[in-house]
Order: C-alpha cells, then sequence, then structure tokens
C-alpha cells in the first residue's frame, strides 16, 4: 500500500539545504509518535505538532516522491523508517572525536549516537596526560596514533573539539587517510576537496540568535 517511488539526494534534482535540515526533525517527531502507539497521522495533525505549515510538510516530502495515501494520511512507522533511510540513518558510520576536552569529552559520552547508527570509536589528543584515560570505555590516544587508527578502523567522520590553531594540519591528515565527513566544532572554516562533507557547529552563534530572539520579544512587548 505505501510503496513509492523515492527520489534521493543524488538522483534528478538537487534537493534544498532547507528541506535536508528539517528532515532530521521529522524524524524526531516521528520516532515520538511511533514509540506512542501512534499508526498514522495527517499532514495537519503533523503541522500541529512541529509548527510547521501543512503545506510545508508535503511540499517537503513531495522532494523524495511523496509517502501519503489520499484520506489516510501518512504510515507513521513507515515515513519514520524511509526518512531515516533518506537521512542515511540505516548504515552504519564509524567517527572518532579530535580532542578530548570538555566538550570532546561530553559529546564521547553521548550514548544516543549509536541508536542513529554513529559508533564512536577513538578519541585523540595530544595532551599526554590525558592519553590512556577512558571516555565511556573508548581508550583517550596519542594524536600520533591518529592516520594509523583512521585507516585500521574504517572511520567515515571526525569530530573536531579543537582549537582553530590546530585545524589545519589535522584535516589534511584526516582527508589524507580517508576520511569523508567532518562535524567541525572549531570556530574555522574548513579548506577541503571536493566529496568531503563539512557540517559547522557554531555554538557561540546559536546562543547570539538566542539573544536577539529574546531583546526582539522584550522590545515588542515593552512597546
Amino acid at each position: 500500500m505505501y510503496k513509492i517511488r523515492q527520489v534521493t539526494l543524488l538522483e534528478e534534482k538537487e534537493i534544498s539545504q532547507a528541506v535536508v535540515g528539517r528532515l532530521p526533525r521529522y524524524f524526531r517527531y516521528l520516532g515520538e509518535l511511533k514509540d506512542e502507539g501512534v499508526e498514522r497521522i495527517s499532514s495537519q495533525e503533523l503541522s500541529e505538532l512541529m509548527k510547521v505549515t501543512a503545506s510545508q510538510i508535503r511540499q517537503d516530502f513531495n522532494n523524495f516522491g511523496g509517502f501519503g495515501q489520499q484520506g489516510y494520511g501518512y504510515n507513521v512507522e513507515y515515513l519514520y523508517h524511509e526518512i531515516g533511510k533518506i537521512l542515511g540513518l540505516n548504515k552504519t558510520h564509524n567517527f572518532v572525536i579530535i580532542g578530548a576536552g570538555n566538550l570532546g569529552r561530553a559529546l564521547g559520552n553521548y550514548m544516543n549516537f549509536e541508536r542513529r547508527g554513529f559508533v564512536f570509536r577513538g578519541i585523540f589528543d595530544r595532551d599526554e596526560s590525558l592519553v590512556g584515560q577512558e571516555v565511556r570505555g573508548v581508550k583517550i590516544r596519542d594524536m600520533r596514533e591518529l592516520e594509523q587508527f583512521v585507516r585500521d578502523n574504517e572511520i567515515d567522520i571526525a569530530v573536531l573539539t579543537v582549537p582553530k590553531t590546530s585545524v589545519g594540519d589535522i584535516v589534511d591528515k584526516l582527508v589524507q587517510n580517508g576520511i569523508r565527513a567532518i562535524w567541525n566544532f572549531a570556530h574555522v572554516d574548513l579548506n577541503v576537496p571536493e566529496g568531503v562533507q563539512v557540517e559547522n557547529v557554531h555554538l557561540s552563534d546559536s546562543l547570539m540568535k538566542l539573544s536577539y530572539n529574546i531583546n526582539r520579544y522584550m522590545k515588542e512587548n515593552d512597546s
């Protein structure tokens, strides 16, 4: 009943990053609905939950062939799994963390990564006093072991939690040894070859955006 022709991110047309950016949120909400035993949902009901217009939801899903059935809406479990496939969550991705400071350790201790298919394989640091300690059972290794470890353990993703002054040389080594994606928490733009995917995370930018919205709200309500 629910079989459809999908359009992947690499086929037929380019999917906007705005649409891609909403997919994880759809996936999260649908997972919660599935866990609650909800079997089907309309675009209007999903709209009310997510505060996204029903037409936007339908447009987003139509980028991938559409998932609904007229008069029925969406099968929650089916839609959840299909969006998971589009996001690549039906595959396993091995990742390492570069930088065993507070942020690196916090990310290493976040167990929900494994639920999404992201497997924490290693963590590295130049600080000899940290080498040999463990983060969730994974030993902190010396940076000199990084290249060999990446090659030997089929690492797909590197997470950068190091100061920006340390990034350049590290990124070159990662790319040369087969890293295909970088989750970048360092406050610096990366220069990588085509085909290496980078997701930049600027925590202070998010906080400043929050500050702007607080100030705007206060001004509107004071006037």
